[in-house]
């Protein structure tokens, strides 16, 4: 009996090879995603952080001049949030092509997977049915040699 071989098995390898490859820089491009979330939560919560010192400030008595380093410092925040919002809207755009990316690799997968499914289940049909007619010959030949040797 000959073993299965699945003869575009080498083309589901790559398949599978291109799928799993897009789905890691898929999770890398989502690994990127946080921390750019994490990162415009830092940016708001320092923003919180310099109002709430610059009101210490204000009670403890601080010279114009440090008073005057605040809204600096806010708007350089605020310009920060705004550079990350930016990146976190390329980071999307991203991680949807690469979605729609992983889907047509996943369709593709998926067709030589149900070739190989089908091929197989061909395969094992032969199979049963070559071992199905050897059994049958061979109940055959005993029956006709029982025939033969008859009742001694």
């Amino acid at each position: 009996m000959k073993k299965y071989t699945f003869r575009l098995e080498p083309v589901l390898k790559v398949r599978k090879l291109k799928e799993e490859t897009c789905r890691m820089e898929l999770g890398r491009l989502v690994t990127e995603l946080a921390k750019i979330d994490n990162q415009l939560e830092h940016e708001r919560r320092e923003i919180d952080n310099y109002f709430v010192i610059q009101e210490g400030a204000l009670k403890a008595g601080a010279r114009g001049d440090q008073i005057q380093a605040f809204p600096m410092l806010v708007a350089a925040k605020e310009k920060n949030i705004q550079l990350l919002l930016r990146d976190k809207k390329n980071q999307d755009e991203l991680i949807l092509a690469k979605k729609q990316e992983l889907a047509t690799f996943r369709g593709d997968l998926k067709v030589i997977e149900n070739l190989k499914e089908k091929d197989y289940d061909e395969y094992r049909k032969a199979t049963n049915k070559e071992i199905d007619q050897k059994v049958e010959e061979q109940t055959q030949n005993w029956l006709q040699f029982k025939e033969r040797k008859g009742p001694q």
